[in-house]
C-alpha cells in the first residue's frame, strides 16, 4: 500500500511539473546578435521586438506581459513576438537605435516600420502589432506591384 502511495504522488508531481513547463513555454523569440538580422528580414513577416536590460525597473515591472503577448500572438501566422536583452546583445541595440528601456519596434521584410509607445497591456499590443503588419504588408505589396 505504501508503495503505491509513493508511486502515485511521485505520477502527480511529475504531471505538474509537465503542465508547468508547457505553461511557460512562450511563443517570444530571443534574438542575439547572431540572428537578429537575418530573422527581421523574413520575408512577408512582421517581428514584434522588446528591447530590455535585466536592470531596467520598468523592464522589470511588465513581467509577464511579453510572453502572455507571444503566446496570444501564437495564432498569426506573419506575426512574431521577439526579444532582445541590450546587456548582452549591446550590438543589436544599437544598431536598433535603442536608447531607453523598454523599447518596442515592428520591424517588417529588415526594417523598421513603428515605434510603440501606447499602454502595456496584452490587448493594446496585440491591437498595435495586427494593425501595424496590416500596413507594411499592404505598402510592400504596393511597392512590389509598382516594381512589376
Amino acid at each position: 500500500m505504501r508503495n503505491q502511495h509513493h508511486r502515485a504522488s511521485f505520477l502527480l508531481l511529475i504531471t505538474i511539473a509537465i503542465c508547468l513547463i508547457i505553461q511557460t513555454q512562450s511563443e517570444v523569440i530571443t534574438l542575439t546578435s547572431d540572428t537578429f538580422s537575418d530573422k527581421i528580414k523574413e520575408k512577408d513577416t512582421a517581428w514584434f521586438v522588446k528591447f530590455c536590460v535585466p536592470w531596467c525597473k520598468h523592464c522589470k515591472k511588465l513581467g509577464s506581459l511579453w510572453d502572455e503577448l507571444g503566446k496570444v500572438m501564437e495564432k498569426e501566422d506573419e506575426i512574431e513576438i521577439g526579444e532582445v536583452d541590450c546587456g548582452t546583445d549591446k550590438a543589436v541595440c544599437s544598431k536598433a537605435d535603442i536608447h531607453s528601456y523598454p523599447t518596442f519596434k515592428v520591424f517588417y521584410d529588415g526594417e523598421e516600420v513603428s515605434k510603440y509607445q501606447g499602454k502595456r497591456d496584452v490587448e493594446s499590443l496585440k491591437t498595435f502589432v495586427l494593425e501595424e503588419a496590416e500596413k507594411a504588408a499592404s505598402k510592400a505589396q504596393l511597392d512590389n506591384d509598382k516594381e512589376l
